[in-house]
């Protein structure tokens, strides 16, 4: 996978406390110069909770026996996941400011059955032979493989005969000495009988690394990064304050529910701000996220203006298919929408809201900057005070905070949003499975979808409704490569179009039809009414957009002609225009 770079890495380590620190200077603790962390890009690094610890050790002790993740990471140190790229999830888990392995979620073992997630074991020098999952070679073999060579199976000796093909494994010389560890090449039975080729595709040679016998606490990293944290507040509060004197509205906060709105807010709160709070309701919100929602609003006193998207998914999905990375009609119908239609009702100038966006959360969010106008939602100034926070910024402040954040991210979630994201990955999704009741609703539309395309059950399985182009290292994992059509609609002609009364109504945003020969209207502007005409979803981005009240719903889009002046404001971006049905 590519490397994504999308700003500068943060992390450090003090080795004197055993903390990290997320600048570049001196630890706050003891005052020693804290190193840099070799970490792969784009390192928005988090603190790893009880639960992603307990993940990391039970697939260690699978891969390796009983007790043997203690051998590799003792307790009472903090443990941080860095997300990197792959297929599906995969994070770096550092302890004792060194990258000890990566966790990582095989969609190709889940395929086939068997548990999915897997250890990439970065070894050291002092670690200790498994009871399980091992390799022995015999001292031929030694110097070889330390200098860079291959596990080649005529100088394999002995092997755990419980080793399948592709597992990861651990190789020592006869004494127990830890070499190197990789991904076995054949069973364990046959990597000792063999008497030719490569038995072990080696990952990882041993390392210098040693343990840390020193113990730390959040607490303890709080109080190291300390100064960091309060530089980087003091920062995104005067952000706030000047965009606040430059733009005479309504100051709120776009609050979702996660970590970043949470972030935002207290931000705000620091500047002596008392904003309301924006939350749309996409009717497809984990219950905790509305239970945190209303509990902030309640604990700080502040205005909540919640709206629930009315058209939403559940009405939509049967029309537009199941959104996707490349396809997301979703973001538009169910939050968008809804956000012009509240901004409208609760804000006659407009609104300055302050989002929790990062720029290490994606290209397009780098890219977008701390200050935009949404193309979607007029009346919205939008700002976000943490741009260049990563997220165990994000968190220290948090911890520092004692703040309210959502449960979900103690059981393993990077990230909080609607629980049917494509964004998410299959390690999210097994988990939603697992705790999410509602999550059958949503499996139900997969399979209608599936039936209806004659796609194969991998196609849920492996969660490939995630995209529309399914990318080539997703697909490859299937027998039959299939790929949803767009099934777009079929050529109208314009006058066939201009037949319909409901193209022609909606042809008024820009031209009053009384006077105008349909003649001269391009073909573009009749094709973009007739797609309107034809599947309106009831939105409400071009409600929100007009100023005239000239637009209504009444089983679709309507114009009033005697309010409208044909300005075409309403004619933005369309969600049905801009997406064509899947199904």
């Amino acid at each position: 996978m590519s490397i994504v770079r999308l700003g500068k890495i943060h992390l450090h380590w003090c080795d004197n406390c055993n903390v990290p620190i997320v600048e570049e200077g001196e630890c706050g603790l003891c005052g020693e110069q804290a190193r840099k962390v070799e970490i792969t890009p784009p390192g928005d690094v988090r603190p790893a909770f009880d639960e992603d610890i307990q993940l990391i050790r039970q697939t260690i002790e699978r891969q390796w026996g009983d007790r043997y993740s203690y051998e590799v990471f003792s307790e009472e140190k903090p443990v941080i996941l860095n997300s990197i790229p792959y297929r599906d999830r995969m994070d770096e888990v550092i302890v004792d400011g060194e990258v000890i392995g990566a966790l990582r979620y095989d969609p190709e073992r889940k395929l086939e059955d068997k548990y999915p997630y897997e250890f990439i074991l970065r070894p050291w020098k002092s670690l200790k032979k498994p009871d399980k999952g091992f390799v022995v070679v015999d001292p031929g073999a030694v110097e070889p493989i330390l200098s860079g060579g291959s596990v080649l199976a005529p100088g394999i000796i002995d092997a755990d005969p419980s080793i399948e093909e592709g597992d990861e494994v651990i190789v020592t010389d006869g004494s127990g000495e830890v070499l190197c560890s990789g991904s076995a090449r054949r069973p364990g039975g046959e990597l000792v009988k063999t008497s030719s080729g490569r038995g072990v595709k080696n990952r990882w040679r041993i390392s210098d690394h040693s343990q840390s016998k020193k113990k730390a606490t959040w607490k303890k990293v709080v109080e190291a990064n300390q100064q960091y944290i309060d530089e980087r507040v003091y920062k995104a509060v005067e952000f706030v304050k000047r965009y606040v004197n430059k733009n005479d509205l309504p100051v709120a906060v776009a609050y979702s529910g996660g970590k970043d709105s949470l972030a935002t807010l207290h931000i705000l709160l620091e500047a002596e701000m008392d904003p309301d709070l924006i939350f749309i309701d996409t009717g497809i919100e984990l219950p905790e996220t509305l239970e945190n929602v209303e509990h902030v609003a309640e604990k700080y006193g502040l205005t909540l203006h919640a709206k629930k998207a009315e058209s939403g998914y559940w009405n939509n999905v049967d029309h537009f298919g199941p959104s996707a990375r490349d396809y997301r009609w979703c973001c538009k119908t169910c939050k968008l929408g809804p956000t012009a239609l509240l901004i409208k009702e609760k804000y006659d100038d407009g609104v300055l809201s302050f989002i929790g966006q990062r720029r290490y959360e994606s290209k397009q969010r780098m890219n977008q900057g701390s200050t935009w106008d949404n193309p979607w939602v007029p009346g919205q100034t939008a700002g976000s005070p943490i741009q260049d926070w990563t997220a165990l910024h994000v968190w220290l402040y948090l911890f520092q905070k004692d703040a309210d954040w959502n449960p979900w991210y103690e059981k393993g979630f990077e990230r909080i949003g609607c629980w049917v994201c494509p964004a998410s990955d299959l390690a999210i999704l097994d988990k939603l499975k697992e705790e999410l009741t509602s999550y059958n609703r949503f499996e139900e539309v997969l399979k209608r979808y599936a039936e209806k395309n004659d796609l194969p059950e991998e196609w849920i399985k492996l969660g490939l409704w995630r995209w529309l182009d399914v990318p080539k290292n997703m697909r490859k994992l299937l027998d039959k490569k299939s790929n949803p059509s767009d099934n777009k609609a079929e050529e109208t002609s314009k006058e066939e179009m201009l037949e319909d009364p409901r193209t022609k109504n909606l042809l008024n945003a820009i031209c009053d039809t009384e006077k105008k020969s349909f003649e001269d209207l391009d073909i573009d502007y009749v094709l973009k009414a007739h797609k309107k005409s034809l599947h309106c979803v009831e939105c409400g981005v071009c409600l929100g957009r007009c100023e005239k009240d000239a637009i209504s719903f009444e089983k679709g889009v309507k114009i009033d002609t005697e309010r409208c002046v044909n300005c075409g404001r309403c004619w933005g971006k369309c969600p049905v225009v801009h997406f064509d049905a899947r199904v």
